[in-house]
């Protein structure tokens, strides 16, 4: 597979994979990946409706030292060098360990990181402060030790009650970014931030009466007289050594920026203070605030846009090009987006993909300014799809179908049910359809009994089980007996049918009610400013849905549709 400099690409995959087989040598500017950690238990990812809320397992980062933590072990051991050095030494240390799973395939990670970067790039690396101390020796070694730059503290909030948990320690505000550079050179556009309210009562305490502009005077002679080439003349009756030229300070003075206060006082020149660019960018940042209100979108790791805007526009110029291997939610795609530079992000999971394509869709970025790679697009790579990952196969397929909710992602969770189409159903109210999704070579009529027996415990109108290979005939026989839906606006509906994969692909779709298309992002001005969360218009008319517990929305389709799952 050949490699080819990302230009606002969006990948369904490992990103390891994605890095080896996709991205070229040295051909990104900027990395920011935030890898999840989660120092407590399996994050729970939140996907709220209007008044509750619904759980999806969306990814997993509970690490465990098993067959792929070996292979990372393993491929980064072959690759020798500094970071082997390192990697075997925390083994000998940590064992083989849940810590020591998540630093060997993170490690493995680093060093592909390194390969793309480019010779003036930078990475910022945004870490929980339980793994920050053992990533950043790793990173020492992938990176050098002479290119780490800086270790930002991020207050993500300004006090947390730990002892109110039972938890006996200090309360945990902040975050760990670790900022390195590739080489000697990398791009750098200072920030700063406001001044301070009493910094500028006390040293910006001028007011020009006409404009109401705040100056502060500064010294206008040149320190060192003669000696260091300043020129001697009058400024207002008054010989000093300035720091300007006659020509510069005759300049200043037609400006009105050079005032003598009194008759004889030496004179000094006006600063502005809405032309000062305020206080160099310092490592400890409290000004930004977690994601919250309308930017919150329901991930537990979700970073304010805010956020991944400075560190991008610190880090990167325009039509340069911002990598995220972890992107999940999209903040950082979103944030490139904005600031006019290319990007790439990566996911595991097939729901953030949906979720970032939603989110550009809310800021009106073309769906052909951009790819989505690694989403089955034929019957072999749904194949494959099935074998690397039969839960992504899972939802992939639901998504496809065009499921309003899915299940979560837990293993043995399901009861059945892969996801649930809804529709509208005349004076019977809503219509439900639930779909079941097999990626296995093995089918068999047991499959179809089963998704009879769930829609009827469900109370279900019609069931579609989907499958990878071809049905058995007492499969399609049992389908025939299960008969026709019993109160249905929609004339003759079979309640049992069967769509395989191949049929699907090729648009060859069961029959169906009419479903409710997809609601397209609204276009209209906003009275506030700009936020993140996406607004839909409701599929259709009719009242909300109450979808079951560890169902969530697609999130193609308004979220208003669906009541809380209790």
């Amino acid at each position: 597979m050949s490699k080819s400099s990302p230009v606002n690409r969006l990948y369904f995959g490992d990103n390891l994979n994605v890095l080896r087989e996709r991205i070229a040598d040295e051909s990104v500017d900027l990395i920011y990946l935030d890898p999840p950690f989660n120092s407590n238990a399996n994050y729970n990812v939140l996907f709220k409706a209007q008044t509750g809320q619904a759980q999806a397992e969306a990814f997993r980062d509970t690490w465990e030292w098993g067959e792929s933590a070996r292979d990372a072990y393993d491929d980064v051991m072959r690759a020798n060098g500094d970071v082997a050095l390192i990697v075997s030494g925390l083994r000998k240390s940590l064992g083989d360990s849940a810590m020591m799973a998540y630093l060997a395939m993170m490690a493995a990670r680093f060093i592909e990181l390194r390969r793309v970067l480019k010779p003036t790039g930078s990475l910022y690396l945004h870490c929980d402060p339980t793994a920050s101390h053992y990533l950043k020796v790793i990173v020492d070694a992938a990176f050098g030790p002479t290119n780490y730059r800086s270790e930002i503290s991020w207050r993500r909030q300004s006090a947390h009650n730990d002892a109110k948990q039972g938890r006996r320690q200090y309360g945990n505000v902040r975050d760990v970014i670790f900022f390195y550079s590739r080489g000697d050179e990398w791009t750098w556009n200072p920030q700063y931030t406001p001044y301070d309210p009493e910094y500028v009562e006390a040293f910006y305490k001028h007011v020009e009466s006409e404009t109401g502009r705040r100056y502060r005077l500064s010294d206008l002679t040149g320190p060192g007289g003669a000696a260091k080439g300043n020129p001697r003349y009058k400024v207002f009756g008054v010989e000093r050594y300035w720091r300007f030229s006659k020509e510069r300070m005759n300049a200043l003075i037609a400006e009105g920026r050079v005032v003598q206060l009194n008759p004889g006082n030496v004179p000094a020149q006006k600063r502005y203070l809405d032309e000062m660019p305020g206080v160099a960018l310092q490592n400890d940042w409290g000004d930004i605030r977690a994601a919250a209100g309308r930017e919150r979108l329901g991930y537990p790791t979700q970073k304010p846009l805010a956020l991944l805007e400075r560190i991008i526009k610190a880090s990167s110029d325009e039509g340069q090009v911002v990598l995220d291997p972890f992107c999940g939610c999209g903040t950082t795609v979103e944030a490139a987006q904005k600031l006019k530079r290319q990007w790439i992000g990566i996911d595991v999971t097939h729901y953030a993909v949906t979720l970032i394509e939603n989110r550009l869709k809310g800021l009106r970025v073309a769906a052909n300014s951009y790819q989505v790679v690694g989403r089955p697009a034929d019957f072999a790579g749904a194949c494959e799809l099935a074998r690397r990952d039969k839960h992504q196969f899972q939802w992939w397929a639901a998504w496809y179908l065009g499921s309003h909710t899915y299940r979560e992602e837990k293993r043995g969770a399901d009861r059945g049910i892969d996801g649930n189409i809804f529709y509208p159903n005349g004076p019977y109210g809503t219509g439900r359809i639930i779909t079941s999704v097999k990626g296995g070579e093995n089918v068999g009529v047991a499959m179809v009994r089963d998704l009879r027996g769930v829609i009827e415990r469900e109370e279900a109108q019609m069931g579609i089980l989907v499958t990878l290979t071809e049905p058995t005939g007492p499969m399609l026989a049992e389908c025939a007996s299960a008969g026709f839906v019993t109160k249905s606006a929609h004339g003759r509906m079979p309640r049992l049918q069967i769509l395989t994969i191949a049929d699907m692909l090729d648009g060859r779709l069961p029959k169906l009610p009419p479903i409710p298309e997809r609601a397209e992002t609204k276009a209209k001005p906003r009275r506030k400013k700009d936020g993140d969360q996406i607004e839909l218009l409701l599929p259709f008319e009719g009242a909300a849905i109450k979808p079951a517990k560890g169902d969530f929305v697609d999130p193609r389709f308004d979220s208003r549709l669906f009541q809380s799952a209790e």
